[in-house]
């Protein structure tokens, strides 16, 4: 294991690969990799060191809790003295660095009652092995084709609890752990973010292995090993409740404070003890919180949880949300469809696929010309299942008489409105259905992964309940180039603008209840100078992309935003804010690399006043642009060049469908007026109010602004993609009358 700045060398060569690899994007923005060590004890403070790109300028941390604030200490190095409040909850929090190149991305950052510490940077043997002591935490990094290895002490009984954390806390590191006796031998193995748990024989000292699953290293490739004596909860049951203040969960887990023994074991063979708790007694963080869960997790809601301990708390785990929605509970015996638990009210249930190759049936009651929904959560819980669903329509007739349909099968759901950048395609399943008569929906349901291990933790909640029309948003920096589909990077995004610039943002529309309706956007918080243009979700549609504007007065502003739509669902006007989002790691080829994405707490938003965009498209004259439907628009250009950015410019069309096809506007080296010439008749462009926006790929070589007050003369080669500001014409028929609004 090596401390981090005896890696300076190795990190620098790591952060050239990583600005010289960066594709068609923005102009140079902060971009955090890593901050490290990755916590800190609460009451206790530490000194953090940022790694990453173009973090120029460093001016301060930002952390998702007033609690938690820095110092910076060395702006060269990147250095800040971190303190963590005495009142702060345990949790993990999210941290972003602020610079001259603006806000970044998002990074997570833990906080708990263990003694913090850091790898030592000589413990890649077992001769060297560093101690770990009682109730501590160790942060670390891996080293390519090498092992960190540690010592633990124990006495004759005494219980060790293991954990490792990497995925939690946005590392790339898939972490293998292994407890080993002084002679070598295995005698636990932990993979991914897991747990050991073992007691000790006799008085002694154990060896510690932790190590990539494929032995990759490097500065994003950082854990965090606890070794803990306060409680671990494996799960909750039910995972789902309809109360966060009234509800009670029960807590299945290791050294629960007043538990009882469950009766069950672990899938690692370990029996596990159980409590009963209200929710209310459970200390919440916001989301995220350190648990693992995939993006289609979006859709619950929901908050993260820890078990508070005598003297240390529990791990983090998530409980489900769902109001106003009866509970009842899997009774067990319900392996066949004669023994189908009756269910007497639609709303949930909730149950776990246990033991290996369960099978569980349920009778939910349904009316004539009733429409419902039948739906089915488990891999969304961030549980490795893969729900296999059978469901089948009885009839009952007035004298008591049954009559079935044909059974239909359901898999998973392929929907992916978020497409690579924040995919929801998930293993969880939904039906939507109309009664023909009274009767019930029986289901079949068991887990198609779930044939050989007894894993209790795996749980499940079927819900049958009536059609309830919604939808629910989410806001993504755009990470993908939006026009040059052979691009296939992923950049760590962030939201920053200058002075002139117009940049992406991806609203995906999750609906719900079949509906379809126009949902209105709007951005609110937006500082002075900063505009997003009309912006709206047709009838239909799933995702759109909005454009933030800085105009050339904007001021310099750092802070949150927020994104709300609002639809009409029946005579009502329903608002809903977004969920805002991030990717975690830059990816070179989406199609070899696994995309890893978020819930972020905020969306943030940074502007920097004394930058300006190098290349600048607009119309001339502030006008609306009109043609006939069986001739042309021509919209007359004005292009400002600001700086080293003198290439000849392919400005195409981003925004309607009908022109994707068109031909991109060539515009010469240092030409600073054009014209834009529609034919609305080849394209069929239909009649109706359009806008798009001109985008182009753009290299030159960018100057970068004060560093700390101070001018530079600092510049690099940089290839970026930029958009116009929206660009508004309107297409009429003959009459010059509109006849539809798009």
């Amino acid at each position: 294991m090596v401390h981090f700045p005896s890696l300076r060398l190795v990190c620098v060569g790591l952060l050239l690969c990583f600005e010289l690899g960066q594709g068609l994007g923005q102009l140079p923005t902060a971009r955090m990799t890593t901050l490290f060590p990755l916590g800190c004890q609460i009451g206790g403070e530490t000194e953090v060191q940022v790694y990453g790109g173009d973090l120029e300028g460093a001016a301060e941390l930002r952390f998702s809790h007033p609690g938690i604030t820095a110092q910076l200490t060395n702006a060269t190095e990147r250095k800040f003295k971190v303190r963590v409040d005495a009142n702060v909850p345990s949790g993990v929090y999210e941290v972003r660095f602020a610079g001259a190149l603006g806000l970044s991305n998002s990074r997570l950052f833990a906080v708990g009652t263990l003694n913090e510490s850091r790898s030592p940077s000589d413990n890649t043997s077992i001769k060297t092995a560093a101690a770990l002591g009682d109730d501590s935490a160790v942060n670390g990094v891996s080293v390519t084709r090498q092992s960190s290895w540690f010592q633990v002490g124990a006495k004759k009984g005494q219980r060790l609890l293991l954990r490792v954390s990497a995925e939690a806390l946005d590392s790339r590191m898939s972490p293998v752990m292994l407890l080993r006796s002084q002679a070598g031998e295995r005698l636990a193995r932990a993979n991914a973010d897991g747990l050991i748990d073992y007691r000790a024989p006799a008085n002694g000292n154990y060896l510690l292995q932790v190590h990539d699953a494929i032995f990759r290293g490097g500065p994003e490739y950082f854990f965090r090993l606890e070794n803990s004596s306060g409680p671990h909860v494996d799960f909750v049951s039910p995972p789902m409740i309809p109360s966060f203040s009234e509800s009670v969960i029960t807590l299945f887990g290791r050294n629960l404070p007043g538990s009882k023994p469950a009766g069950i074991k672990a899938a690692d063979g370990q029996a596990l003890e159980q409590l009963s708790v209200k929710i209310s007694e459970l200390t919440q963080t916001g989301q995220p919180g350190g648990v693992v869960l995939p993006p289609a997790a979006i859709v619950l809601d929901g908050g993260v949880f820890h078990l508070p301990g005598h003297r240390v708390a529990s791990n983090p785990f998530f409980v489900a949300l769902c109001r106003d929605n009866p509970l009842i509970m899997e009774q067990g015996d319900n392996d066949t469809a004669d023994r189908a638990q009756g269910i007497p009210v639609l709303g949930l249930v909730a149950g776990n696929f246990y033991p290996a190759r369960d099978i569980d049936y349920f009778r939910f009651p349904t009316k004539k010309n009733e429409i419902y929904w039948l739906e089915v959560h488990s891999q969304r819980f961030g549980h490795s299942t893969n729900p296999y669903i059978t469901a089948q329509l009885v009839g009952v007739s007035k004298e008591g008489k049954e009559s079935s349909e044909s059974a239909k099968e359901f898999y998973d759901s392929k929907e992916n409105p978020g497409g690579r950048e924040f995919n929801v395609a998930n293993r969880d399943m939904s039906w939507r259905f109309q009664a023909k008569g009274d009767g019930h929906c029986r289901v079949m349901l068991r887990d198609l992964f779930n044939q050989s291990a007894n894993d209790p933790s795996k749980g499940y909640v079927v819900a049958l309940r009536l059609e309830r029309p919604g939808f629910r948003l989410v806001a993504h920096p755009q990470t993908v180039a939006a026009v040059w589909k052979k691009n296939k990077i992923i950049e760590l995004m962030v939201t920053h603008l200058r002075k002139g610039t117009t940049l992406p943002v991806q609203i995906i529309a999750l609906r719900e209840g079949n509906f379809s309706g126009p949902i209105t956007i709007t951005a609110e918080g937006l500082p002075k100078g900063v505009e997003m243009h009309h912006c709206r979700v047709s009838a239909g549609k799933k995702a759109i992309t909005a454009f933030l504007t800085a105009s050339e007065s904007v001021d310099s502003f750092i802070g949150d935003i927020r994104f709300v739509g609002k639809a009409m669902i029946g005579d009502q006007e329903v608002e809903q804010v977004a969920w805002s989002t991030a990717t975690i790691h830059r990816v070179g080829d989406y199609d070899k690399e696994a995309v890893f994405s978020r819930v972020t707490k905020e969306f943030a938003l940074s502007v920097n006043a004394e930058d300006t965009e190098p290349i600048q498209v607009a119309t001339v004259g502030d006008v609306l642009f009109t043609g006939l439907a069986n001739g042309k628009v021509k919209i007359p250009l004005r292009l400002k060049r600001t700086g080293e950015y003198n290439e000849k410019l392919s400005l195409k069309i981003y925004g309607i469908p009908q022109l994707d096809k068109m031909a991109a506007l060539e515009v010469e080296k240092e030409q600073l007026e054009a014209s834009l010439e529609i034919d609305l008749a080849k394209f069929k462009v239909p009649v109706g109010r359009y806008a798009l926006h001109l985008a182009s790929t753009i290299k030159g070589k960018y100057q970068y602004p004060p560093l700390n007050g101070k001018k530079t003369d600092k510049k690099k080669d940089v290839t970026y993609q930029m958009f116009s500001p929206p660009i508004v014409f309107e297409v009429t028929s003959a009459s010059n009358a509109p006849e539809k609004v798009e």
